[in-house]
């Protein structure tokens, strides 16, 4: 197989990349095939690595690149781009142990975050029943006592809002650990990226 190959499977594994991005990439490896005198598929395997783990290093750092601030993207937009980091890592054998590594702090990242989520969700649902029982009992109390329906009807007023307060939170606290971990993933990846430059230079 030739170096034509290896390029043309690379290039269909682009498909996040517009017509453009994708024409720089395969011009910049294709020119850099040519400077480091790779002859064949194999040649370009051994140096690169395959087709596959060359396009998810690319994508992640297209991903990374193109992505908007963390505080500004969408917790999928996040969500998204820690995987695309993941996959990444694992595209390089000597990042497998810490992808598993990053894998491991996701898991536990997912268990609070599934915690938070649980605990949050109780609380609303707590707080919603508690203010509809007390403005439904309010709403009937009224024309018997208007004083005490009047209270009751502002009780249950006051959990509703409170069970909407805690979702509202729960999801900001949702969001700011999703921001994390992304900030610190990003952090993990371009320290293994120049490590790994600098050891392919030497």
């Amino acid at each position: 197989m030739t170096t034509t190959d290896y390029l043309d499977e690379f290039k269909a594994l682009l498909p996040g990349l517009s017509n453009d991005e994708t024409s720089d990439v395969l011009d910049y490896y294709q020119e850099y095939i040519l400077d480091a005198d790779l002859a064949d598929y194999a040649a370009v395997v051994a140096k690169l690595g395959t087709p596959q783990q060359l396009a998810r290093k690319t994508l992640a750092d297209y991903s990374i690149r193109q992505s908007a601030p963390v505080t500004l993207a969408t917790p999928r937009h996040n969500a998204r781009l820690i995987w695309i980091i993941i996959l990444a890592l694992f595209a390089s054998p000597i990042a497998i142990p810490l992808a598993v590594a990053v894998i491991l702090m996701l898991i536990a990242g997912i268990v609070v975050v599934g915690t938070i989520i649980f605990a949050a969700m109780m609380v609303v649902a707590g707080l919603l029943l508690a203010g509809g029982f007390a403005l439904i009992s309010g709403i009937a109390i009224l024309f018997q006592s208007f004083a005490t329906g009047v209270f009751y009807t502002g009780l249950g007023l006051a959990g509703l809002g409170g069970g909407v307060l805690a979702l509202l939170i729960g999801y900001m606290v949702v969001k700011v650990l999703l921001q994390m971990g992304v900030v610190i993933i990003k952090y993990i990846y371009h320290k293994f990226q120049t490590r790994h430059q600098k050891g392919a230079r030497n």
